[in-house]
């Protein structure tokens, strides 16, 4: 159980071992929709993040592929790209990081958290979950919201999902329920949207205001 729940817990996204670059664009698209404002990049080197990178002497046509409505975001600081040659490397980083403001110190324990939640250190100090998505064993449903804290989601590759280095990292897995019989797999994108959803929901307290018309 952990001793702390952040007062606003963040998303964020880890992106490695994505084949195609169309997904990591989806993935960059699709996390800023759902309140992602740091992504953390392993590798990746056949897609070029640079958001100022320019055809030549031409300042207008960029050569980045970073998906455009994206692009003045992170200009602006509103979206932070972190990368990293190596996995480990991005983990030490992210568990270097304060998880978030919480709401009692450290002496105290916090009593709601379920008992379908994911979280696998023992330290008192609060840190970033890393949440694998993931048909494994041990990963619990989406719908039960297994969450705790600020989280990282890593997402499998395409084909092979996740390596077992990616999994061997992670506090925790989620999977997604399908009730169909055709193959359990979905596309990267859609996996991170609907996960990315669903933490939305749990992290407000499921008091969600949908936008209204005018």
């Amino acid at each position: 159980m952990c001793p702390h729940r952040c007062k606003k817990p963040k998303p964020y996204l880890i992106i490695t071992n994505i084949s195609k670059r169309q997904n990591i664009r989806n993935l960059i698209q699709i996390g800023a929709s759902f309140g992602v404002t740091t992504i953390f990049v392993v590798g990746q080197k056949g897609f070029n993040f640079d958001v100022n990178d320019s055809h030549g002497d031409d300042e207008n046509k960029s050569s980045s592929d970073m998906p455009t409505a994206i692009v003045d975001g992170v200009r602006r600081g509103k979206m932070n790209i972190i990368r990293f040659d190596k996995l480990e490397e991005c983990v030490a980083h992210i568990k270097s990081l304060s998880c978030c403001d919480t709401e009692q110190h450290e002496e105290k324990q916090l009593e709601d958290v379920g008992s379908n939640s994911i979280q696998k250190s023992n330290n008192h100090k609060p840190t970033i979950q890393i949440i694998g998505v993931e048909i494994d064993p041990s990963s619990v449903n989406l719908e039960q919201e297994p969450f705790t804290n600020s989280t990282a989601f890593m997402m499998g590759n395409e084909g092979q999902g996740m390596t077992s280095k990616q999994m061997s990292v992670c506090d925790g897995f989620v999977r997604i329920s399908q009730y169909g019989g055709g193959t359990a797999s979905l596309n990267v994108s859609v996996a991170a949207g609907l996960v990315l959803h669903r933490f939305f929901h749990w992290s407000r307290g499921g008091d969600v205001v949908v936008g209204h018309k005018a």
